[in-house]
């Protein structure tokens, strides 16, 4: 049962909400998430880029006639990152790539499958508050591996600022590029990414720039860049199938593991599924089994003690929050039917979010903009949903990004 509910949660951080459905089926189909992340992450180090679309290998059946006139495709998006350096100016990184179908996969001479696969690699610049969209030219791939620091999609390290006025592009092995004129011209860097000291952990301060932690977390966390930073200096980040988050106050120098409250019904073993705050002292974190609904706890005095929040019954699982700097909190919902909801400061009623994407597993903060997206998604159709969605007002309003 343990690893039944470790795959489940694993599955839910990546994919999305977890549907009603027995057991042996949802192994089943976490099983297969997880083969197609290998492919997809195994073939990546294939894709080489120097303008916006390259071709890897021709998509053509094992018959050598075109995709179109038979084979199954399988078409996919994935998030790199949304940066806003101001009110205005935005650029969001990311990838679709299309290939064979599983199913239409057959074994070369040598035993191994013959896959074929194209990827497009882009970047969107805004200049006017995401009213429109200018594709610029990367210079590179965005790194998926061998980058020197932890890879999550949907904000990943591989596009940040790093000076005002700048931004940077990652790819494999320490490689980048900066852009002073927002995309149109890069200049490639002369040595390799500094990765700051040996043993230091990467994760993003408030202001899109790399920090770089004397060392990382230890033991039972989640993912890196699910890190939150908060304006004190501190940085959180939730266990992975424990009650309890870790925070370090002293930039990485040492970590203190604080244990979670759970009160709420037996049926799994319950653990927490994120934690946010802005200021370092009042925290707010989701705790849940798999077969109950999340419950929304909060600390007073940064981390020592914990309460629910009075009033306050989660219609299901979560699955990531932010707090926002004026007080409210917003949640993702890990459920089949998905949604965004805000507590507001001092209220008890979870308000639904208007407009924002139904299915968001990703939320943070950029620029001054909220940013809710879905690291990847995919199916047989050529039409893609759009992976982002951006408000320049703690969620009253939301822009989709366009689809890659």
């Amino acid at each position: 049962m343990q690893q039944f509910e470790d795959r489940l949660r694993w599955a839910l951080r990546r994919t999305g909400p977890v549907p009603s459905i027995s057991k042996e089926v949802a192994l089943a189909r976490v099983a297969r998430a997880r083969r197609r992340r290998n492919l997809v992450a195994g073939l990546s180090a294939l894709a080489t880029c120097a303008l916006a679309l390259v071709v890897i290998v021709p998509l053509t059946n094992n018959g050598g006639l075109p995709v179109g006139q038979g084979p199954q495709l399988v078409h996919s998006g994935r998030l790199t990152n949304v940066v806003f350096t101001d009110q205005q100016h935005g650029y969001v990184a990311q990838e679709r790539c299309s290939e064979l179908h599983p199913n239409e996969l057959l074994p070369n001479p040598q035993g191994t499958p013959d896959i074929q696969r194209e990827c497009q690699y882009q970047l969107l610049a805004t200049a006017d508050a995401g009213a429109t969209w200018q594709e610029r030219t990367l210079p590179g791939p965005p790194a998926h591996k061998d980058a020197g620091v932890e890879i999550v999609f949907g904000h990943s390290l591989m596009l940040w600022v790093p000076a005002p006025g700048t931004l940077a592009v990652g790819s494999r092995n320490r490689r980048y590029w900066t852009t002073t004129d927002g995309g149109i011209m890069w200049q490639e860097s002369p040595s390799p990414y500094d990765l700051g000291p040996p043993g230091s952990f990467g994760t993003f301060g408030l202001d899109d720039r790399h920090v770089f932690l004397a060392s990382p977390p230890s033991g039972d966390v989640g993912e890196g860049n699910s890190m939150f930073p908060a304006s004190d200096g501190s940085f959180w980040l939730e266990c992975f199938k424990s009650l309890c988050v870790q925070v370090t106050r002293d930039q990485g120098q040492t970590w203190q593991t604080l244990s979670l409250p759970y009160s709420g019904p037996q049926q799994g073993v319950p653990g927490a599924n994120w934690v946010a705050t802005a200021d370092g002292q009042t925290v707010y974190a989701s705790v849940s089994t798999y077969q109950v609904n999340s419950t929304l706890i909060r600390s007073v005095d940064g981390g020592l003690t914990w309460q629910p929040v009075p009033g306050v019954t989660v219609p299901g699982r979560t699955g990531s929050g932010i707090a926002l700097p004026n007080g409210d909190v917003i949640m993702t919902m890990a459920t089949e039917a998905g949604g965004v909801l805000r507590l507001r400061a001092g209220g008890t009623a979870l308000e639904p979010v208007a407009g924002a994407p139904p299915h968001a597993n990703v939320l943070y903060r950029t620029g001054g903009w909220l940013v809710a997206a879905r690291a990847e998604d995919g199916g047989d159709q050529p039409e893609l949903n759009s992976l982002a969605s951006v408000s320049p007002d703690n969620g009253t309003t939301w822009i989709a990004v366009p689809a890659p």
